[in-house]
């Protein structure tokens, strides 16, 4: 995948978040849809130790965030 195709998927999927938004769905609960499937796909596709690693990275990542603001 080239950094031309990757923007389009990530517009695309941005597009579709924002319009469950608009649907009324809650953002959380769509945050929590997207995470819960991008958690499914590295499960599937990734090793054990890398998956665990992966996860071990994203929760030491959360801990320094400082700035809560998220737009």
């Amino acid at each position: 995948m080239d950094d031309n195709e990757l923007e389009k998927a990530t517009i695309r999927i941005q597009d579709l978040v924002m319009d469950l938004i608009e649907e009324g769905l809650s953002p959380l609960a769509v945050a929590g849809v997207v995470q819960a499937s991008a958690t499914k796909m590295y499960r599937a596709i990734l090793e054990d130790e890398e998956f665990e690693d992966l996860m071990q990275t994203v929760v030491d990542s959360s801990k320094k965030i400082e700035n809560k603001t998220f737009h």
